[in-house]
């Protein structure tokens, strides 16, 4: 194989012409059939026709031309090859093969390449075809696609000596192959797939490799009659033609067995006395002589079969083992007569011309090829069924999203889950075959096909894209679903569990309210010397009542200490809206930060309301309050209560005018208090900020002037021993430099009065 790798440049030149035979096995001898009905294309020149080298008939030369000349006008420079035979309803019942052989240069004629396409469907026809040694050795590559064939499979196994027993000779392919299904447990399949390792005969001169997997293909509902029940993997939902989600598809398990066979010898060279040649015709004749003496026989009790060389198959050789679980040949990965077999039988069109000059070079190029094939069909099989899989998980969204708390959707659910897993871990199996068979078939050959490529070049991507795809498309959303799922139904029973606990709360109600009627009833129940003369029931009533109210009072007391020395931040949430409201509609009583100061209402009534309400929703009751915990209750109706009555007063509390200032708004205990975080910067801060007011409102200072910390002020500013004036004429009552708030005399139309004089000494 290392001359291969020397030929691996391509050329871009036009590929040589190529000679097309399509035959078909029938009672006449093949070769007349043959000669009647080659075909052949010339690429270079298609208006010249090409006669076959026999069949000189005259009825022969125009059917020829009119067939190459139609074909032509439809298909251009790609030759268009149609089927000999005819498909009807009764062909391939009992199975289908179809043999394909690239025809090696010492078989055709200067210049040309030729393309043998056969289908068989018995025994009969196949063994006739090997018989024929001029047919099964004129192939440098040959291409066997079995489908539904038993027959077929036991054939071809003893034609490549691919179940031998001797481990030298054979591989372990053959038991695979000879399961046409996947195996099942408990009714359900069990889906697998795996590779062969390269192997070398070097008795026949070739090496070998094979792999085998197991995918999954979808029918539509009831259209496998028959009983294969143990194979069926999942039912999936789709949409009928009104657009309803109904039952769709059936998706069964499928096998596909593939044996890749490359000559790289001539048969029979090596010849090594300590090893016993097991194709050697004298080793065979004293083989015999033992056989009768001993009677040899393998474990299943029959004759061992021993091959001859010369009887097997040793050139170049891809075979496909294929079964369909409705018994069709269309519904294989690969159908019969569709577009993938008649690429393979114009396949040598598309090679360069350098390519086609080496037979082992075009067995390569065309093996490589034809394995693509195999995956990219492998490939577009899971792409539909994973378009088919993304509609059923759309239904079952939409089931779910319309009641997510409906647990009856979970079995579905479950099962889907269940089955992607399994879906999952096969497609990664077909992706860890893939790499697997790049190893082998470079092992096998020797090299890659190109140097530019590798074996199934682009294929593991493809399947990357396909794995990802279902991933996004089918794994997660289902996930999804059931996490939405369990998470309604968490919010279900949450919303019963407080259904429960307020039933609970009921009765514990109407048993706090007969628990001292009770007490009551079992006091004077007692016989004791105290109700001897039975006193009158009007004592029972005079000794219930005090005590329920006692009971009542209490509890009452109790719960609403409690309430009012914990928040939460939903009470501080409802707290705040609600200031922020009366701020809004009540500018003058309230702020967002809780009720106004200096509020004097007028006359008793209003200051009774008034002072309930700044001590129902004082802020360091409602807003201001610090340290929550966050499991307290919701608000209850006592402060319901209280809210109504709160809105409802406002609006009639009368109260003195006031001036609305900068001061009012401003709060002076945090500005006070934030010298506790700044240190001196905040002393200043606090003391400078009612001074910069007093220019602007001399009123607002003198209110803020109480509020003040003198005691601080005394002790941050410096004395003066001489205990100067101020500058207005004033004296500070300490001696000190302060400054001097004078406010003017004003009088009203009506009274005619003067307000007093207020000064602030700071």
């Amino acid at each position: 194989m290392a001359s291969i790798s020397s030929l691996h440049k391509r050329s871009r030149s036009d590929p040589p012409p190529i000679t097309v035979e399509d035959t078909t096995s029938s009672k006449e001898p093949l070769p007349t059939r043959l000669a009647e009905h080659a075909r052949t294309f010339d690429t270079g020149n298609a208006h010249r026709p090409q006669m076959p080298d026999r069949g000189d008939s005259v009825r022969g030369e125009s059917y020829l031309r009119e067939r190459r000349t139609s074909t032509w006008k439809k298909r251009g420079r790609s030759p268009g090859i149609e089927w000999h035979e005819k498909w009807t309803k009764e062909s391939w019942k009992q199975g289908r093969v179809l043999l394909i052989d690239y025809v090696s240069r010492g078989h055709t004629n200067e210049g040309r390449r030729k393309i043998v396409a056969q289908e068989f469907m018995d025994i009969d026809g196949l063994r006739k075809f090997y018989k024929n040694e001029d047919l099964s050795q004129q192939a440098a590559l040959r291409v066997i696609h079995v489908q539904n064939a038993p027959w077929a499979t036991r054939f071809l196994l003893r034609k490549f000596n691919i179940d031998a027993s001797n481990d030298l000779v054979g591989t372990t392919f053959g038991r695979w192959a000879k399961f046409s299904q996947p195996k099942t447990r408990n009714k359900k399949p069990i889906l697998s797939g795996k590779t062969f390792r390269t192997q070398r005969d070097p008795w026949r001169g070739i090496s070998r490799a094979a792999f085998g997997l197991d995918y999954l293909r979808h029918y539509e509902k009831d259209k496998i009659v028959r009983n294969n029940s143990g194979l069926k993997m999942m039912e999936l939902n789709h949409y009928d033609h009104f657009d309803n989600p109904t039952y769709g598809f059936d998706v069964y398990a499928q096998r596909l067995s593939v044996y890749v066979q490359l000559s790289d010898g001539e048969p029979g060279l090596p010849d090594d006395p300590d090893i016993r040649n097991p194709y050697s015709e004298e080793q065979r004749n004293e083989y015999q002589r033992f056989k009768k003496q001993y009677k040899s026989r393998d474990a299943n009790g029959n004759e061992e079969y021993i091959p001859k060389l010369k009887t097997l198959d040793n050139g170049s050789t891809i075979i496909l083992f294929e079964n369909s679980q409705s018994g069709s040949v269309e519904d294989t990965l690969i159908g019969a007569r569709q577009e993938i077999e008649q690429r393979w039988r114009r396949l040598t069109f598309y090679l360069p011309k350098s390519e086609m000059e080496n037979d082992d070079l075009l067995a390569t190029e065309c093996m490589d090829f034809i394995l693509r094939d195999v995956f990219k069909a492998l490939a577009y099989t899971w792409e539909k069924y994973l378009g088919i899989c993304e509609t059923h998980v759309g239904i079952l969204e939409d089931k779910i999203y319309e009641n997510p708390a409906d647990e009856s959707r979970a079995p579905e659910l479950w099962t889907n889950s269940s089955s992607w897993l399994k879906v999952e871990r096969v497609m990664y199996m077909h992706l860890d075959i893939v790499k697997e068979m790049r190893i082998h078939l470079k092992e096998v050959s020797e090299s890659d096909p190109r140097p530019d490529e590798p074996w199934l070049a682009s294929t593991v991507e493809e399947l990357d894209k396909l794995i990802t795809q279902f991933e996004e498309g089918v794994i997660k959303p289902t996930s999804n679903l059931s996490d939405l799922m369990y998470k309604s139904v968490g919010i279900r029973d949450a919303r019963h569990s407080l259904q429960l606990g307020l039933s609970m709360w009921r009765l514990s109600w109407i048993t706090f309210i007969f628990l001292p009627l009770t007490f009551v009833c079992g006091f004077f129940g007692m016989n004791v010397d105290t109700f001897q003369g039975n006193p009158s029931i009007k004592w029972w009533f005079v000794a219930t009542v005090p005590l329920f109210a006692v009971v009542i009072v209490g509890w009452f007391m109790v719960k609403h200490t409690l309430t009012s020395q914990r928040q939460d931040p939903l009470r501080r949430g409802v707290f705040e809206s609600l200031f922020h409201d009366l701020s809004l509609k009540h500018p003058g009583l309230w702020t967002r930060r809780g009720p106004r100061e200096k509020i004097i209402p007028i006359g008793w009534w209003s200051g009774v309301k008034w002072r309930l309400v700044t001590t129902w929703f004082a802020p360091e009751r409602t807003i201001g309050a610090k340290g929550y915990d966050p499991a307290d209750e919701e608000l209850g109706k006592i402060n319901r209560i209280k809210r109504y009555l709160l809105k409802r007063w406002l609006g009639t509390i009368a109260v003195m005018p006031q001036t609305t200032t900068a001061a009012d708004d401003f709060d002076l205990e945090d500005a006070t208090g934030f010298h506790q975080d700044l240190g001196a910067v905040g002393e200043l801060l606090s003391l400078a900020t009612p001074i910069a007011l007093a220019d602007g409102d001399p009123t607002a200072a003198s209110r803020m002037q109480k509020r003040l910390p003198f005691d601080r002020l005394r002790s941050l500013s410096p004395t003066r021993s001489d205990g100067g004036r101020a500058s207005s004429g004033g004296r500070t009552s300490d001696g000190g430099s302060g400054v001097m708030v004078e406010e003017k005399e004003e009088r009203s139309g009506d009274e005619g009065r003067a307000s007093s004089r207020e000064a602030c000494n700071l």
